[in-house]
């Protein structure tokens, strides 16, 4: 009896101890799996360890300092022209679209300053100005021939827009001045701007030394 009620006593301990065995094992192996699938994220995540890049060699540097000193030399460039593309569209503007250039009518200081702009030619545009046609730069004489302020003939006007050609391309950029001087060259002058009228007198006054082109405003119903 004795040995049968231990012998069961056994078996129930046995038992016992596997259960606890196979309890233990579904509760820790899903652990174990966790901690080796983080263990592995992480060495997958770890950043590999790169090899250190030499320093730089004089040679290598002169040539890095050169290619920032071409890329800066080029942007000044791109700048400067950009200023001067915005200046010559400017200048384009005020000589044929202004108010002031628009206006044709009145004795006013010129608005022409440029190459061949003289204070005493000025002083005698004033008096030629108002001679020949009281500041109307709109008149045309009684006989066709001779146009606006400073009463012009056709090929003198013609002459002046070849004479205004280099001045002016500096000015507003070389196909823009061809450009407007062809437009002028076929409109009689007293359709031009006051800009380009004023221009065409000094220009046409002043071309070869100061005063050189008086003899063309020579006549007239007074002296100037």
């Amino acid at each position: 009896m004795l040995a049968r009620s231990w012998i069961r006593g056994a078996g129930a301990i046995s038992l016992g101890v596997l259960a606890t065995a196979v309890v233990t094992a579904i509760v820790v192996a899903p652990a174990a799996q966790s901690d080796t699938a983080l263990v592995q994220a992480v060495v997958e995540q770890a950043p590999v360890a790169q090899p250190a890049r030499p320093a730089p060699s004089p040679a290598q540097m002169a040539a890095a300092a050169r290619r920032m000193a071409a890329a800066e030399q080029a942007s000044r460039a791109s700048a400067a022209r950009q200023a001067i593309a915005v200046r010559q569209a400017a200048f384009t503007r005020f000589t044929l679209h202004s108010p002031q250039t628009k206006d044709l009518r009145g004795i006013e200081r010129s608005l022409y300053r440029g190459r061949f702009f003289r204070p005493v030619a000025e002083e005698r545009r004033l008096c030629i100005v108002k001679r020949e046609s009281e500041g109307y730069y709109d008149v045309v004489n009684p006989g066709g021939n001779y146009f606006g302020a400073y009463q012009v003939s056709r090929a003198l006007a013609k002459g002046a827009t070849y004479m205004m050609a280099k001045e002016h391309k500096a000015l507003m950029g070389a196909s823009e001045a061809k450009k407007v001087l062809a437009d002028l060259r076929a409109t009689p002058m007293h359709r031009w701007p006051r800009y380009w009228q004023d221009a065409a007198f000094h220009t046409i006054m002043n071309w070869e030394r100061t005063m050189s082109g008086a003899a063309h405003w020579a006549g007239g119903r007074w002296h100037c």
